[in-house]
């Protein structure tokens, strides 16, 4: 297999790295506009513009959610071309061959991620190229499931709220254990036995705390502390959010 690969942010820099070091495919050129050189350390030719590029099997777009129907509109009209967004529609892409390779995991600067820990989800206009799809998948040796536009977006919802919602709950607390002279590392066991929990209890059996306990004093107590207004009002939103929850 021959491919493009078209981005070099975060995801395009792991596809690269992972796609690199497997014989059965072969990246042809690399859109990298940051480049300093014009080939990488493997061979591969550098280029700044998804413009005049190669024909090959696939052109694998790990870009901006904005630029992906652009950058489609550039590409021969014959293509195969393919994008990695998880809330983006198939049609996004102008080619009669288009197809999402949607890896489902979060990226970032400087950590290695080991694809074959990930689930990617796949789907394609023309159904004899989900096959291309899959034996990409099986190259990074990732795990594949079929999804379509609008299931992805929402599952891509749902990532946003355990991993995006919940990192963003990490920060306050670290910020609220370096104001009092505290180790952010002594909430690493509870945040671990959270994550662990899920994998035999659902979310909502895995749930504790005051709020389910209905324990208004504690709750009380921590409104008091907090001292950030829009900090109080997601404690009070959460809190309101569990005992809901826990009604139905």
């Amino acid at each position: 297999m021959k491919i493009i690969l078209i981005g070099a942010g975060k995801l395009g820099n792991q596809l690269y790295k992972s796609i690199i070091s497997n014989k059965a495919v072969k990246i042809i050129q690399w859109v990298n506009r940051s480049a300093k050189k014009n080939e990488t350390s493997e061979g591969v030719s550098i280029v700044k513009k998804a413009s005049n590029l190669d024909n090959i099997d696939l052109y694998l777009l790990a870009v901006s959610d904005d630029s992906i129907g652009t950058i489609s509109g550039s590409l021969p009209k014959d293509a195969f071309v393919v994008h990695t967004a998880g809330s983006k529609s198939l049609n996004t892409i102008t080619q009669k061959r288009a197809g999402v390779f949607y890896p489902l995991q979060s990226f970032s600067e400087n950590k290695d991620v080991d694809f074959s820990k990930i689930s990617v989800g796949i789907e394609s206009k023309i159904l004899t190229d989900i096959n291309l799809l899959k034996r990409l998948a099986k190259i990074i040796k990732a795990s594949v499931f079929e999804i379509n536009s609008q299931q992805r977006q929402k599952l891509h919802l749902a990532a946003v709220l355990v991993n995006n919602f919940t990192n963003h709950l990490f920060v306050e607390a670290a910020e609220i254990c370096k104001k009092n002279d505290l180790s952010f590392n002594l909430l690493k066991p509870i945040i671990q036995e959270t994550f662990e929990k899920i994998e035999t209890l659902s979310p909502q059996n895995a749930q504790t705390g005051p709020a389910i306990r209905r324990d208004e004093n504690t709750i009380k107590k921590h409104l008091k502390l907090i001292e950030r207004p829009y900090l109080k009002s997601i404690y009070k939103l959460f809190t309101s959010a569990i005992q809901t929850k826990d009604e139905k």
